[in-house]
């Protein structure tokens, strides 16, 4: 589909009352489906006509609830209440400016087919037609604003939050780059809400949370409440009068008391492309289930766990061989970039607000006991994803002879070995390639690498093998 170019800026168009379209033809349907193509390959959330040219009365919008394309559209009622918020502008990149808007209008106009309709907008959708609508008549947002700042263009850097205020809520290190990078990006994180010290480590000594640790080392003060519904724990971040709460991994269930204080909204960084695998093991059970993409959701928080309206998502790919930790570091890193692009669109009142489809929704427990237990009857592949799942804890758990044994590394081999006898038992060691054990399973060998028995150190297969003299070589 062919798209247009957005004009900018002085351009003269941009300052013309556009003229009525006479009737809705196959020549202005082109046109507005190459004006929401050229809108969506810009990341924009609406485009009226005179932005590419051609100064007719069209607008297309969409803020994540579906396009809506509307011809010689009209207010027909508007809210008396009001909001300021700051919006950006296509034809004005690099500039926000600061503008009062009613919070909810109606619109009538006529569709892509040339049938009359009325849109009712409220939040964004109602800002974005009243924005769209104003360049109809030659009116730009520059001409409302009450102030207009310049901001870095650069969203995947993540800069433009100078000035925004927020409170951080997070405890592991899945939650430190996000963090770390809203403090790159210019925001003043006020405060960080973390978990209390907890005893850690097989010595249980008393030690803070990896998020407490690095906020100490950045300066911000840090609170770590047993309860964040408690009255004196909101009555603390009310106090703050935060733009945003952004919350990474922070380990307790926030109560609406807490999600109504931050101005803008309280966006939650979560580790998978929602609705799929809510809950509070998105990456093991991810790998466990055998995904090959992942991602990292960026949502407005809801009493419901993980089920609030979806505002960005970045997807990944998953390495076939790519152990929990190491998937979980990525996505840490992809959804610090992702919280704090989201937090400037949602700043400059360009974000989208998707809601989740309740039908593809599953869910992502916590591991229940004996799950850590390799099953040698299931196949090959099953068993792979558990060991790399369960890397670098708690480890995938079997038996050899009377040794209770983890398998940290292993190795998905090819599927057809004729070497391998049809009766052969599963988890028996059927030959050794290098370092490498060779076992059977219920369907297909896999490669053991790395093994780790009770109370000694991880070693190679082939080192845990030696010297194991048992009547019969097997796992399980």
């Amino acid at each position: 589909m062919s798209r247009f170019e957005i004009y900018t800026f002085d351009a003269p168009v941009l300052r013309k009352k556009a003229k009525p379209v006479r009737k809705v033809n196959n020549r202005i349907r082109e046109q507005l489906d190459a004006m929401l193509e050229t809108m969506r390959a810009v990341s924009g959330v609406g485009l009226a006509a005179p932005q590419v040219g051609i100064s007719k009365r069209m607008v297309v919008i969409d803020v994540g609830e579906g396009p809506h394309f509307l011809v010689n559209p009209e207010i027909v009622s508007q809210s008396e209440e009001t909001e300021t918020k700051w919006e950006g502008c296509l034809s004005f990149p690099g500039y926000l400016g600061e503008v009062e808007r009613p919070v909810k209008v109606c619109v009538e106009a006529l569709n892509r087919d040339g049938r009359e309709i009325w849109v009712e907008g409220e939040g964004l959708l109602a800002r974005a037609l009243c924005h769209e609508l104003d360049h109809l008549d030659g009116v730009l947002f520059i001409d409302r604003a009450k102030s207009i700042i310049e901001v870095d263009e650069d969203g995947e850097e993540g800069q433009g939050l100078s000035g925004v205020t927020c409170v951080f809520m997070g405890s592991p290190e899945f939650a430190l780059p996000s963090l770390e990078h809203l403090v790159e990006a210019g925001a003043d994180v006020r405060l960080v809400v973390t978990q209390p010290d907890r005893p850690c480590g097989r010595k249980q000594i008393i030690a803070p949370t990896p998020v407490k640790q690095r906020a100490m080392e950045l300066g911000i003060e840090v609170f770590a409440p047993e309860a964040i519904g408690a009255p004196e724990a909101i009555e603390r971040l009310r106090a703050v009068e935060a733009d945003f709460i952004a919350v990474a991994a922070y380990g307790q269930k926030i109560p609406a008391q807490v999600l109504e204080i931050p101005k803008y909204a309280c966006l939650n960084v979560h580790p998978s492309l929602l609705p799929k695998y809510r809950g509070g093991n998105p990456v093991q059970r991810q790998i466990m289930a055998g995904e090959q993409k992942s991602g990292v959701s960026i949502i407005y928080m809801s009493e419901r766990m993980d089920a609030g309206d979806i505002c960005l998502q970045k997807v990944i790919d998953i390495d076939p061989d790519e152990t929990y930790g190491d998937l979980e570091r990525r996505l840490g890193v992809v959804g610090a970039q992702a919280l704090v692009e989201a937090m400037c669109s949602v700043y400059t009142g360009s974000a989208r607000r998707t809601p989740q489809d309740e039908d593809e929704a599953t869910y992502a427990p916590r591991l229940r006991p004996g799950e850590e237990v390799i099953n040698w009857q299931a196949p090959a592949e099953d068993i792979h994803n558990l060991v790399r799942a369960l890397s670098p804890e708690p480890g995938a758990v079997t038996r050899f002879g009377t040794e209770r044994t983890k398998i940290w590394r292993a190795k998905l081999l090819p599927s057809q070995d004729s070497s391998v006898p049809d009766d052969t038992v599963p988890g028996t060691v059927v030959g050794i390639d290098g370092t490498m054990a060779v076992v059977k399973c219920g369907k297909g060998t896999i490669g053991v690498l790395e093994v780790q028995p009770a109370g000694k150190t991880a070693m190679t297969a082939k080192a845990f093998l030696v010297g194991r003299q048992y009547r019969e070589k097997r796992f399980g």
